[in-house]
């Protein structure tokens, strides 16, 4: 297969055919006039967009052609490049040179947006006319456009969005937001109505770009359908002017062109309307709806967290009076409970003193009786006598407790470290070898906080009653040992002795190193066991309490009282007591008091 020859070109031939590229094929327009201004040459492109042919425009003036060329004052360019000065026309403050239709009608431009170029043509050094470029830019500028357009957008939405989430007080802040924000998107006017926080009525909140006069039609809201619920819409009125209904008359008399409305929606509530109105032009873009959408439900959102705010203030101030209200009432009920119990215990103390005198009368008289008056008397009177004086004398013992009870209630309770051993060994001697022979003190015993008189009659109290319930014929046996508990247990009373002893350590005591009963980390658990009848379970939530026994009152002497002066004193102490026990295997009381 033979190569084909090649075939050499000229210069002139490349000039030749480089023009002809530029007259059929070139993607701008290009055209040349002599030194009157009159058309030379004109390319297919200038045909294609300008819809004239060469043959028409051939010979004729451009300005003749193009008359606006002249009214927009493009002459100059022209002149200058007679005087051999090269110009480049941008769209920036020109838009176009020739009036040529927009291929991109969907941008909104009518006329072509162009960079055109005006330069000199020579010949032999001269210059003989004008070479002219023009390039269609719509699309490119019209891009850029777009996005510097939606630039300043974002910027407006993220300012209007920060502006929001900072204030606390969106309603106080409306008024200067929207003025920029319609300044912005090229709105005259903007109208926000909002409800109220504690009342469903709506207000106009917010009014700008309109006349004193003017605004007396939107005091109330023009489109009230938009405050019902049902819309969730933007609502875009274009061409005002031209809608027919009275819902529009406040609109066309305020000179409004176009109008949107959006509901101001959170949460599934209705907050009001924003709108935005303009005179000058009569249509809203579906990316201003979008945008003035978005920033509605920024306002809408910041109105929905202050009222949530305001409500929680409120609630917050209720639950406060109310806190107050109970804290006094409280007050005022302990002030009167304190005044009751102190009346209660002065009560009691005074039956409890004054009872004993006539007890003890009572008690004399019948022993005089049976004394000196005994041969008098007959059988039956002889034991009526008797009868009254154990009476008498249990009288006597009953308001003895009582006194001693009263006596553990009042007394100043003053903490310090007490030592068990101590406690025990003054037991012994008080009450003699009975006691030495049936008591075991298991060591070491840990030291408590207390109060060294009142834990004496706690042990006094357990000490007796070891050995007064036993059987019949056996003697008494009881052991007390302590053990360290992290945590102070309930006590086994129905209603447990929880409360804090109200003494307090003075301050010498206090500066020694010694610490109050919250302070006190452990508890020291004291037992004292014995092998006596036991208690039934279904007694041990009440022998604690005043003149309660577990056992008739025949079987065994005693008041009732004894343990229920070792709780109260355990209680005064900020301690807990309770026991442990069952019928016929003896029983097993404990004290729990903080740690020394």
């Amino acid at each position: 297969m033979k190569m084909a020859a090649k075939v050499k070109h000229s210069g002139a031939d490349r000039q030749v055919a480089l023009l002809a590229w530029i007259q059929q094929s070139a993607p701008y327009g290009v055209a040349t006039m002599d030194a009157s201004f009159n058309v030379q040459s004109w390319n297919h492109w200038l045909e294609v967009h300008s819809g004239r042919r060469f043959a028409e425009v051939s010979g004729k003036n451009l300005f003749e052609l193009y008359p606006d060329l002249n009214s927009r004052r493009l002459a100059g360019y022209f002149e200058s490049a007679l005087r051999g000065e090269s110009s480049v026309l941008s769209t920036a403050l020109h838009r176009y040179l020739l009036p040529l239709p927009s291929l991109f009608r969907e941008t909104g431009q009518e006329w072509m947006l162009q960079t055109a170029r005006l330069a000199p043509l020579f010949s032999r050094g001269e210059v003989c006319g004008i070479v002219l470029e023009i390039e269609d830019v719509t699309q490119r500028e019209s891009q850029a456009e777009a996005l510097s357009r939606q630039h300043r957008r974002d910027e407006l939405l993220s300012w209007a969005l920060a502006h929001l989430l900072k204030t606390e007080q969106p309603r106080k802040a409306v008024r200067q937001l929207f003025f920029k924000i319609a300044e912005q998107l090229d709105f005259d006017t903007f109208l926000v109505y909002l409800r109220g926080v504690e009342s469903p009525e709506v207000q106009l909140e917010a009014i700008g770009g309109l006349s004193v006069e003017s605004q007396q039609d939107f005091l109330v809201c023009p489109l009230p359908e938009l405050l019902g619920g049902e819309t969730h819409e933007p609502l875009v009125l274009n061409s005002v002017q031209s809608l027919s209904g009275s819902q529009y008359a406040a609109f066309k008399r305020a000179g409004f062109c176009a109008v949107i409305a959006i509901p101001l929606l959170a949460n599934d509530k209705n907050l009001g309307v924003l709108c935005f109105a303009s005179a000058s032009r009569g249509t809203i873009a579906a990316d201003e709806r979008d945008l003035v959408n978005t920033i509605a439900q920024y306002l809408a959102i910041a109105l929905d967290r202050e009222n949530a705010n305001s409500q929680l203030r409120q609630a917050q101030q209720q639950l406060s009076e109310h806190a107050q209200l109970l804290e006094s009432r409280v007050k005022e009920r302990t002030v009167r409970l304190q005044e009751t119990v102190s009346e209660l215990e002065t009560f009691s103390y005074t039956i409890a003193h004054d009872l004993r005198a006539p007890a003890r009368a009572v008690s004399g008289y019948c022993s005089l009786l049976l004394e000196e008056y005994k041969k008098g008397l007959s059988l039956d009177a002889e034991r009526f006598v008797r009868r009254i004086a154990r009476a008498s004398s249990r009288m006597e013992s009953l308001t003895r407790d009582l006194l001693e009870f009263s006596k553990v209630s009042r007394q100043e309770i003053v903490l310090a470290p007490v030592q068990l051993e101590l406690i025990l060994e003054d037991i012994s001697t008080v009450r003699g070898t009975s006691v030495n022979e049936a008591l075991t003190v298991r060591k070491p015993l840990h030291p408590v906080r207390a109060h060294a008189g009142l834990l004496q009659h706690v042990f006094l109290n357990l000490v007796d009653n070891a050995v007064k319930f036993v059987e019949p014929g056996a003697a008494p046996k009881i052991t007390i040992s302590t053990e360290v508990v992290e945590d102070s247990s309930r006590s086994t009373r129905a209603r447990p002795l929880t409360f804090s002893s109200a003494a307090v350590l003075p301050e010498p005591a206090r500066a020694h190193g010694a610490r109050s009963v919250e302070e006190s980390s452990n508890y020291i658990r004291i037992w004292v066991r014995d092998q006596g009848i036991g208690i039934p379970r279904e007694a041990h939530d009440k022998i604690f309490g005043i003149f309660e026994r577990a056992l008739p009152a025949g079987s065994y002497e005693g008041t009732g009282m004894g343990l229920a002066i070792v709780a109260r004193a355990v209680q005064r102490m900020g301690g807990t007591c309770g026991v442990e026990s069952e019928v016929g295997k003896g029983s097993s009381f404990w004290l729990e008091l903080p740690a020394a």
